[in-house]
Order: structure tokens, then C-alpha cells, then sequence
């Protein structure tokens, strides 16, 4: 996958007000333009943030972080089921295919989920998750394996991915418990109630394909939920349902 889209250059510049031609602009204080900077001299902006804003540049981020996954010496790829990169946020996930966590339909690989913004959309933050093999739905595992968050109103730098990959390792095995229970539990009013504050009544009907208590397990409502989301929501939307979704079934 090649990641120079993700590298195209940001910038810091001074935002002014428009006055009458003979005063010219007035610099606004507090606050700052990132902008793209155009082949054509010209800069397209981004977003407005505060000065105290710290601007993190894609390519600072996931180099350092990829140069930390490829010393773990286990095989990685980029998997670009998830990825995607805008001018304003992005999401690069890293799959692991030989760790595996497994249910009676599918090997599911481990992956981490990388997140940038320059909108303060969000902050940088990591996820450990899944990827189904059989069909490509995205899970997040933030709650048994454990995420990272990092506000960019401070410097930031990546540390210890070793001793993290290491504890998320470990803990597979409570990953496949959590599945096993999930497997056996029917869905309950309580979970419906969670999962409508959560994706929307709408779109909760329009995947259980029902008005009704649906006659599945809460691990069967989970992948038909994540496979919803894996195909039918627009990239850049996916992480936060995802994530949602992970905290309701307690994963």
C-alpha cells in the first residue's frame, strides 16, 4: 500500500480578518490556519485551531510507528480494508496475520488501528482490533487489549509499542472467553436499548432486519453489526461506530 497520500505537506500559518483596502488585515489572535500547501503557491486550508494547538504531520507519526511494529518481529502488513487518508483526519491499520483469535466460522488476525486529525476531530489514537478473514469486518478490541489517546495540545512521541504488543498478546486468550460468552448469550432488551444509543434506532432496524427481539446470539447481532459497518459506512466514519459497538459488548 503505498503511503504517500498520507504524507502530503501541512503547515501552520496566521489567520487574519479582511479589513477596507486602505487597512489592510488584522491578525486574529489565539488562533491559526493548517493549511496544505498547492503546487500552484497557493495553500488550502484545513481548519482553524488554537495556538495551542501542536501540529503532528502524518508522516511524523506513522513512520516512527512503523519503524517500532517492524521491530516487534512478528510479519505485519498495512491493511488498507480500514485505512483511508483526507486532508482533515486519517486511519492506518496494521494487521498481524499469524495472531489469531478464532470463533467457528472464521480465523480473525489482530490488527492496530492508527488515528490522526487536523481538525481536532480527534486526537492521535491506537487501537488494537481485528479483522475477520472470511469477511473483512473490523473489530475493535479497546477494551480487553487496551487504546491510547494523545490530545494535540501536547507533544507526543511513541513508546514502549513492544511492551504493549506483549500485554495485547497475552490477553488473547480473554478475548476468546469474552467470545465464547458472547457465543452462548442471547441479546436482551438492555443490549438493544445500549446498541440504539449507540448506531440509531434506524440503523440498528435496518440490520437486524427487524422491529422484533432478534432469536440470535449477542455475538451473532455483534458481526452482523460490524459487518454493516465494514461495508456499508464511509471509511472515515467506520472508527468511532466501531469503537462504540467494542464498548457495548464489553470488548
Amino acid at each position: 500500500m503505498n503511503l504517500e497520500k498520507f504524507y502530503f505537506p501541512v503547515a501552520e500559518s496566521h489567520i487574519a480578518l479582511a479589513e477596507n483596502t486602505l487597512q489592510g488585515t488584522s491578525k486574529i489572535a489565539g488562533y491559526k490556519a493548517i493549511v496544505a500547501p498547492q503546487n500552484n503557491g497557493h495553500e488550502k486550508v484545513i481548519s482553524v485551531v488554537k495556538d495551542s494547538y501542536k501540529l503532528i504531520p502524518n508522516r511524523e507519526l506513522i513512520e516512527p510507528f512503523l519503524d517500532q511494529v517492524s521491530n516487534l518481529n512478528v510479519r505485519w502488513k498495512i491493511d488498507p480494508s480500514h485505512s483511508f487518508c483526507q486532508l482533515n483526519r486519517m486511519r492506518l491499520q496494521i494487521t498481524f496475520p499469524d495472531i489469531l483469535v478464532k470463533d467457528e466460522e472464521s480465523e480473525i488476525p489482530l490488527s492496530l488501528y492508527l488515528h490522526n486529525s487536523y481538525d481536532q476531530s480527534e486526537g492521535v489514537r491506537l487501537f488494537w482490533g481485528a479483522i475477520r478473514s472470511i469477511c473483512t469486518n473490523g473489530i475493535v478490541f479497546g477494551t480487553l487489549l487496551g487504546s491510547f489517546y494523545s490530545r494535540h495540545t501536547r507533544g507526543f512521541e511513541f513508546k514502549n509499542i513492544h511492551t504493549q504488543f506483549d500485554r495485547a498478546t497475552e490477553k488473547i486468550g480473554d478475548v476468546y472467553e469474552r467470545i465464547t460468552h458472547l457465543r452462548s448469550t442471547p441479546v436482551s432488551e438492555s443490549l438493544i436499548e445500549d446498541l440504539q444509543k449507540t448506531l440509531g434506532k434506524k440503523r440498528l432496524a435496518e440490520i437486524m432486519a427487524t422491529d422484533r427481539l432478534p432469536d440470535s446470539s449477542q455475538w451473532q447481532l455483534m458481526n452482523d453489526i460490524t459487518y454493516y459497518i465494514s461495508h456499508q459506512v464511509d471509511k472515515p466514519k467506520r472508527g468511532d461506530l466501531q469503537l462504540g459497538v467494542s464498548k457495548v459488548f464489553a470488548l
